[in-house]
């Protein structure tokens, strides 16, 4: 969507194929607004940070469907740069992507799903993002990724092919778990490490039991799917519980149903050795 988006500069947790691509073996190094390591000590002070910081400039984007805003937050002699989404759509029986819904949500708050349940299963893809409201506007408040690429920019070469093929495989996994109708090159950006990052979910979690497109999940990582497996139905439902409504959330459990059925079929046809990695 935009250049500079919400991004993790330097290392990531072991967990995260992204780690792969970055070389890195501690977890997230945030970046504030001039490019240096935020002083937060964990991820949940930064989404504190995100949801009350002061907000002293803020900037319209002419760009992407929903026109987000560019914002620079300050608190605490720390200033970050965020981006501001706010969408709340939803449309009966229309077509998308050529997929037909008899109900369509497009929402701000699904950012916050994809974060949620991202960082449940271990999958560090996703950069942190919050609910907030400026003055009498709700929406999303996402970190801005300082120095970053487009991920279809043409002079892109990354710097380990797996590393990044590894990124693009746990992607599929979790954009049909999450049946995100609307993964694009342009919601898609590259850390100066190699990392792949993943934005702009307000299009994600329709309420259909039905997986993405299965035909691109080839290979499945082993710690990923250990951890959605491992969750019961009720430890799915509730890590995205306040963002999501009954249908909703219903329609997430049956996508994993879905998803393990799938996967079980790859192992009893090609063997685990050869669907895992």
């Amino acid at each position: 969507m935009l250049l500079g988006l919400p991004l993790v500069l330097g290392r990531l947790a072991p967990s995260s194929s992204a780690q792969t691509a970055a070389g890195g073996t501690s977890g997230p190094v945030w970046l504030d607004a001039a490019g240096a390591p935020l002083p937060f000590e964990n991820d949940d002070a930064l989404l504190e940070f995100l949801r009350i910081a002061t907000v002293v400039e803020r900037k319209s984007i002419d760009e992407g469907i929903n026109r987000p805003d560019k914002l620079l937050l300050e608190g605490d002699g720390t200033r970050v740069h965020a981006i501001f989404r706010e969408v709340s759509v939803e449309k009966k029986r229309t077509r998308v992507q050529g997929r037909y819904f008899n109900r369509f949500v497009d929402n701000d708050a699904f950012d916050c799903a994809a974060y949620d349940l991202a960082r449940r299963i271990g999958f560090e893809n996703v950069p942190p993002v919050v609910l907030r409201q400026l003055g009498q506007t709700p929406g999303s408040v996402q970190l801005w990724v300082e120095n970053a690429r487009e991920e279809a920019a043409k002079d892109y070469r990354p710097r380990s092919p797996i590393g990044w093929v590894k990124q693009q495989w746990d992607m599929n996994l979790f954009d049909n778990l999450i049946l995100n109708v609307d993964r694009n090159e342009k919601n898609m950006v590259v850390g100066q490490n190699g990392e792949l990052w993943l934005i702009d979910h307000g299009r994600a979690f329709q309420p259909q039991a039905q997986l993405l497109a299965p035909e691109h999940l080839k290979k499945i990582n082993r710690q990923l799917w250990d951890r959605l497996q491992g969750l019961s139905d009720d430890e799915l439902k509730e890590s995205v519980r306040q963002h999501l409504d009954t249908e909703q959330l219903q329609a997430l459990v049956k996508r994993r149903e879905l998803l393990v059925e799938l996967v079980q079929g790859l192992v009893d046809e090609h063997g685990e050795a050869s669907v895992f990695y």
